[in-house]
């Protein structure tokens, strides 16, 4: 197995993204096998993508709601070497009680709960190796004759995954996929909504996150704001973007290590009334 402790942006076109796409062909293939006729995708972010180290864990806290079962499904670039953990917790953080897990000596874990009561919940991954991996996860939920297909979701994921390789080749020797932190995430957006995630803290740097969806997007934004506070969503836009009304964007920021961030990606404008749409997450240049 290959070793790597920071994916640098010479060995993004051979290596990076072709991890990356293996754990996101392993997880999506989970979702053909399990029983998809009676789930769709979770609203808003529905599917993550992180370059978790050896030993390292990853969390995120989202709303869910009561009585409605879900399925939490994920999966490693090597299936063979590799043992991913996985636990949902009640409440926000790890320190809840825990509602599923799957400690399963494997690289593919599935977790499948009812919530009781609608509110917050947390599940982690957990690296349980010490060789780094990249691992996707797509989150599920049950609805009757819900509509299931994967064709504009495989669509605005190449999209995203094009735009963000193209970027990569022209950046400096020292760019890196951060790692520890969810790279890239998304879902089904509706428009005039985002996709996205906050309260996240980075190291200093400076950063590019870069977004794309289906065909069907006329109009994507990418926004990085700094937070007034924990759990406070709102605050200053601190993103330098490209300006102009395109299906992509990108956004390059130095974040303050001392704050709390919000990334998102806004489906400002789409043919149809949601699309699929993805953010990736680069660390250009460390400081």
């Amino acid at each position: 197995m290959v070793v790597f402790t920071h994916i640098t942006v010479n060995t993004f076109a051979q290596q990076a993204f072709d991890y990356l796409r293996d754990s996101l062909v392993n997880v999506l293939t989970m979702s053909t096998v399990v029983q998809v006729v009676d789930y769709e995708y979770k609203d808003g972010t529905s599917l993550w993508g992180t370059y978790l180290e050896g030993g390292k864990n990853l969390s995120l806290n989202s709303q869910y709601d009561g009585g409605v079962e879900y399925l939490i499904l994920a999966a490693a670039h090597d299936t063979r070497r590799l043992d991913i953990d996985l636990k949902v917790y009640e409440g926000r953080g790890t320190s809840g009680t825990v509602v599923g897990r799957d400690l399963e000596l494997d690289a593919t874990p599935l977790v499948r709960f009812t919530p009781r009561s609608s509110g917050w919940y947390c599940f982690e991954l957990i690296n349980a190796t010490n060789s780094p991996a990249f691992v996707s996860l797509v989150v599920l939920k049950y609805r009757r004759n819900a509509n299931f297909t994967f064709n504009t979701l495989l669509e605005a994921l190449e999209n995203t995954l094009v735009l963000a390789e193209g970027i990569a080749e022209i950046l400096p020797p020292g760019a890196v996929i951060p790692p520890n932190e969810w790279s890239l995430f998304g879902g089904n957006v509706n428009q005039g909504s985002s996709t996205g995630y906050y309260n996240t803290r980075m190291p200093r740097g400076a950063y590019i996150l870069a977004g794309a969806g289906e065909n069907s997007v006329n109009d994507l934004d990418v926004e990085i704001i700094e937070q007034r506070a924990y759990d406070n969503q709102d605050g200053k836009v601190i993103s330098r973007n490209s300006g102009t009304r395109y299906p992509f964007d990108y956004g390059i920021f130095v974040p303050d290590a001392s704050k709390y961030h919000r990334l998102r990606v806004i489906n400002k404008s789409s043919t149809r009334s949601s699309a699929f749409m993805f953010g990736f997450l680069i660390l250009a240049v460390k400081e």
